[in-house]
């Protein structure tokens, strides 16, 4: 009788304890480069709070914007993509122009697609597949034509 009470008593008091660890409190949240948190600042969070992340202008969140404080750790925080920008010196540089815009600069986002034509008198150099183009993580590949 005795050994069951002190092993039910062990049990409850590995129960408690393992019970408090998962209560820690997280600090700040992590920073994220070009982005920004939505919700209001504390200097601690409480083991379930969550806190709401978004990119700046022009930028893409890749991942999950909301965090959450779980045993005094911060979920995985996400990024935020750079986006490609056009220029008319790029342009002008590949005998290319927009195919489908007038515009001499467009932002697009990390994974969007852009598609170039050749500038009129010009001939296409790289392949006809190359003309649609991916942004990726702020990179471009510009076709030439000739």
């Amino acid at each position: 009788m005795l050994l069951s009470l002190v092993s039910v008593i062990v049990a409850l008091w590995v129960s408690w304890a393992h019970g408090q660890g998962s209560r820690r409190k997280c600090g700040r949240p992590p920073t994220i480069n070009n982005g920004d948190i939505t919700t209001f600042p504390s200097a601690n969070y409480a083991p379930g709070d969550s806190v709401q992340y978004r990119c700046q202008a022009y930028y893409k969140l890749q991942g999950n914007r909301i965090l959450t404080c779980r045993d005094g750790e911060w979920s995985e925080p996400p990024k935020c993509l750079e986006a490609c920008v056009t220029s008319e010196e790029m342009m002008e540089k590949h005998n290319i122009q927009l195919r489908w815009r007038q515009n001499k600069k467009l932002y697009i986002e990390s994974d969007d697609t852009v598609e170039f034509t050749c500038r009129p008198g010009y001939r296409a150099k790289s392949p006809h597949s190359a003309f649609r183009v991916t942004c990726r993580a702020g990179k471009l590949t510009y076709p030439t034509c000739e």
